[in-house]
């Protein structure tokens, strides 16, 4: 079958930059140019001034958790604790489990799992804090875990828990929570998500998936629903079963297999101290959730099975972390062999000029999240509170990162921050540090090509004869709008290999 989308701008990220009408046949891009257009086409989309672009790919998403908050338990930017606790009141009546999320502390008021007990009753309850690294629990739910020899189990003054967990006690939370959730209900949670992608132009993502949090049935279902839907969805999964990896097919392992937690937490892990210091009870310097050695055998056995591997490392010990076992790889394997599977590195945020030059000789690429910065950047932001501004502002620098020779892509890290290309866009246009800013075209660039780039193979992101019929038409040009009317920005429709996604009354095919 033969489109052509007519009357409107088209920008290719390739040269002529700029036409007036795409040709797709059979899922692929045929031709695109200016003037007299294509004849014998099956289907004609008129465009009517607006633009059409290369869809996006968000580099890194947690699909589960992105369709349970579109059911209406998402807190962000909610203040009250009462408010919280009313919505889980309100869900309680209908709800055998309940999960709701995005808060960051400080409340109006502390929350306790006595204080979710009086919303719930006996029902298991978890609100999980933005970065989800944190959560807190009903007693109900807390009375399934066995979290007694665990770091991160907040007390109270008569020594019992408060119900607030972190790390790898709220990963025990996330797995308890996530083995317990029935089949149709994951099931509707992820197709949510695809929706929500659909819904912003969003053609591919890369999950995050940690087995840990969730376990492998549930992996079973993510890949079913991958399956069934056009949204190309390609997993990490966090784990060391590099066999098991390579028997599903995998052709990548890791992604968020965490080298340290967040900074929301108090738990990425720094060279220098939290300042002001971290509650009582949480190490000065973050945690720091591996050994040396244990991730060397990691890195060494992915590499010796041929398998890109990405790990999470956010504070700046956890990143020199990664550089230094990747360098002894290189050592006893080649700095060749290293190069030739583009590595990952996911957040990157504390990366010294340092650590940018030594990612680029081994050719690590980074999966950035621009919208950090957008929350938590800047001299009165989380960042700054967390260990001051002249640590923080050398944070995120997707700018020199890419002046160094680095490829950059962009992801939400959603439920983190919100699965939307245009907010990702207009972080990196306005970052906190002005010289970190990057202009319109690069930060849609870092969205497409970029992070597209991360994964070999992938394709170019851009609209070349050959590339996958990959597009979004929104309703203005991303590269000439200012930064308030592109987060304004309306995705009027998606089309993946060809095929109408979104509006969903519009769509071809799911």
């Amino acid at each position: 079958m033969k489109t052509v989308f007519r009357r409107g701008r088209v920008r290719t990220l390739a040269e002529p930059a700029i036409c007036d009408w795409l040709l797709v046949d059979d899922g692929s891009i045929a031709a695109s140019g200016s003037g007299d257009e294509p004849d014998g086409a099956d289907d004609i989309v008129d465009l009517a001034g607006a633009t059409l672009l290369p869809a996006f790919c968000d580099a890194h998403v947690h699909l589960p958790a992105t369709g349970l908050y579109a059911g209406g338990m998402d807190f962000r930017g909610v203040t009250s604790a009462r408010a919280i606790l009313d919505s889980f009141s309100k869900r309680a009546a209908t709800d055998a489990l309940l999960f709701g999320g995005n808060f960051e502390d400080p409340l109006d008021e502390p929350l306790t799992r006595h204080d979710l007990d009086a919303a719930v009753g006996d029902r298991p309850a978890l609100l999980a804090r933005a970065d989800m690294h944190s959560c807190i629990v009903s007693s109900s739910l807390l009375s399934g875990l066995d979290v007694a020899d665990l770091e991160g189990v907040d007390i109270d003054e008569t020594g019992s828990p408060t119900g607030y967990l972190r790390e790898q006690a709220a990963a025990a939370a996330w797995r308890w929570f996530d083995t317990r959730l029935p089949r149709p209900a994951q099931k509707q949670a992820l197709l949510a998500a695809v929706r929500l992608a659909y819904s912003k132009g969003v053609a591919r993502v890369d999950e995050m998936y940690v087995a840990e949090w969730r376990g492998w049935e549930s992996l079973d279902v993510l890949l079913e629903v991958a399956s069934e839907v056009r949204l190309e969805v390609h997993p990490f999964i966090a784990t060391t079963d590099v066999a098991r990896i390579v028997d599903m097919g995998q052709e990548r392992i890791g992604g968020d297999w965490f080298l340290d937690g967040s900074f929301g937490s108090h738990t990425a892990w720094l060279s220098s101290p939290y300042d002001p210091p971290p509650p009582e009870g949480s190490p000065a310097h973050g945690i720091a959730y591996r050994s040396d050695d244990e991730v060397l055998e990691f890195f060494l056995g992915a590499q010796a099975a041929g398998l890109q591997t990405s790990v999470h490392a956010i504070g700046d010990a956890a990143i020199e972390q990664a550089l230094r076992a990747w360098e002894r790889v290189a050592e006893k394997i080649g700095l060749d062999e290293v190069r030739a599977l583009s590595h990952r590195i996911e957040h990157f945020e504390c990366s010294s000029d340092d650590h940018i030059r030594r990612a680029a000789r081994l050719n690590l690429a980074i999966s950035l999240q621009p919208a950090f910065d957008h929350y938590w950047g800047g001299p009165d932001g989380l960042y700054a509170r967390r260990m001051g501004w002249e640590r923080a502002r050398s944070m995120n620098r997707a700018a020199t990162m890419l002046a160094a020779g680095l490829t950059v892509g962009a992801g939400s890290d959603s439920t983190v921050t919100p699965l939307d290309p245009f907010l990702q866009m207009a972080a990196l246009r306005g970052h906190h540090v002005a010289e970190q800013r990057l202009d319109p075209e690069a930060a849609l660039r870092v969205h497409t090509v970029g992070s597209l780039a991360l994964s070999p193979g992938a394709g170019p992101g851009t609209l070349l004869p050959g590339a996958r019929a990959d597009l979004v038409v929104v309703d203005r040009d991303p590269v000439v709008c200012d930064d308030d009317e592109l987060l304004a920005t309306r995705v009027i429709g998606t089309w993946i290999e060809g095929v109408r996604v979104w509006p969903e009354d519009s769509a071809q095919e799911a």
